[in-house]
């Protein structure tokens, strides 16, 4: 088995939001203006790209591990952004505010559920067997999550750096996959060899097309 390693680098400019205040929920999130960093890049390089081994590329059968995944509605905003998860895993979708939320969640332009989830409500408890859930509030519209689910484990999302790492990873040649929830996907052929690590680079310029997971669903916001 082996790793597989690389970057993200972005080479346009970044795209930077700010929502205006709104009062109705001061002093949660509303009482100042929300920074919402669509686009995260440092130095040149893409933070929240979900890289992984395309569906159906990988031989075998994976169960989805036992652990929860968690999303976290905190300071209103969906933490993390984007994660990875295996098909059928739990996910808890939470929220640590001290204000109503509601998750709104899409595959493509299908409502999958709409849940209104008070401060301090249980979490809700969801999994999902494919696809790319986008998750909103329709209260704070600027709020987004996502999360890829894939058919195996092998994937990982780049960190503030642009760097990830895919590890363990049967010996074999595999379409590679970056997607980003502003700039959507790149794909590379990569060969992975046991205990030597493969090296790939993705490179977004900033003028690809809001990908199809995100079409007309933003409202301007981006």
């Amino acid at each position: 088995k082996g790793t597989i390693k690389g970057v993200v680098k972005f080479t346009g400019k970044p795209v930077e939001m700010k929502v205006p205040a709104a009062r109705k929920d001061a002093p949660v999130c509303q009482d100042k203006d929300v920074v919402y960093n669509a686009v995260v890049v440092n130095d040149g390089k893409l933070k929240d790209t979900l890289v992984r081994i395309a569906v159906g590329g990988v031989q075998g059968s994976w169960k989805a591990p036992d652990a929860h995944a968690v999303v976290d509605q905190k300071d209103c905003m969906y933490e993390p952004r984007i994660q990875g998860v295996v098909s059928g895993q739990q996910v808890d979708i939470k929220n640590s505010d001290r204000t109503l939320h509601n998750v709104h969640t899409y595959k493509g332009s299908e409502t999958l559920f709409n849940q209104a989830q008070p401060r301090g409500a249980d979490p809700l408890t969801k999994s999902w067997s494919d696809g790319i859930i986008k998750l909103t509030c329709d209260i704070h519209p600027w709020m987004r999550g996502f999360v890829v689910v894939t058919d195996h484990p092998f994937f990982a999302v780049s960190g503030g750096d642009g760097s990830f790492a895919i590890e363990k990873v049967p010996a074999g040649k595999y379409k590679l996959e970056a997607w980003h929830p502003r700039y959507g996907l790149k794909t590379a052929d990569v060969t992975v060899a046991d205990d030597k690590p493969a090296q790939v680079t993705f490179t977004y310029a900033g003028t690809e097309a809001e990908p199809a997971e995100n079409k007309d669903e933003l409202k301007g916001l981006w």
